[in-house]
Order: structure tokens, then C-alpha cells, then sequence
């Protein structure tokens, strides 16, 4: 099973030097894995999920995804990441911006 490595790489806007760096590997090695030539490690395939904040679903093809963007996901990210006031604040900015 290939994995959707390079499709969320160039989605990302990524060299394959550039993810490889993030992974603290090799450039052939996220070569080899968008060719199919072999899978990374199990310890990759988790840094590659939260390199490019999906599931594993997404990135083995399980599901497309299509409606979300990398901005999406990195926007998605960062809200997690908020506190509940932060939260509640954010939801009452947004409201504003969008009515």
C-alpha cells in the first residue's frame, strides 16, 4: 500500500529535502517511500501524521480528505491547542468577522 506521502508534501508546499529534515532522514529515503520503493517505520508514519496533521486513514488513502487544505489542517492544529476561555474567545472573534 503506497501512502499518500508525496501528494500531502506538495498540498504542504515541501521538498522532499525539506520533509526529510523534519524527519531527521534522508531525501532518498522520502523518495523511496513516495515511490513505493519501501514503507517508513512505524515511529515515521506517526511524525508524518502530525508533520502533516491527518489520520492515519487519510494518509494511507483511506479517506481523501480533499475538502480539507494544509491551511486547514495547521489552522485546525492551532485550535486545538487553545485553552476553553481561549476558545470561547476565538468563537465569539469569528462570529463577528463572518457576520
Amino acid at each position: 500500500m503506497q501512502l499518500k506521502i508525496r501528494e500531502l508534501r506538495e498540498e504542504f508546499q515541501m521538498t522532499q529535502k525539506e520533509l526529510a529534515e523534519k524527519l531527521s532522514s534522508a531525501q532518498r529515503n522520502v523518495s523511496n517511500w513516495e515511490n513505493g520503493v519501501n514503507e517508513p517505520d512505524l515511529d515515521t508514519v506517526v511524525r508524518l501524521c502530525e508533520i502533516f496533521h491527518v489520520g492515519l486513514d487519510e494518509l494511507f488513502g483511506r479517506s481523501d480528505g480533499s475538502e480539507i487544505t494544509a491551511a486547514d489542517r495547521v489552522l485546525l492544529a492551532k485550535i486545538k491547542k487553545l485553552s476553553p476561555s481561549q476558545s470561547v474567545a476565538l468563537s465569539a472573534f469569528l462570529d463577528t468577522i463572518t457576520h
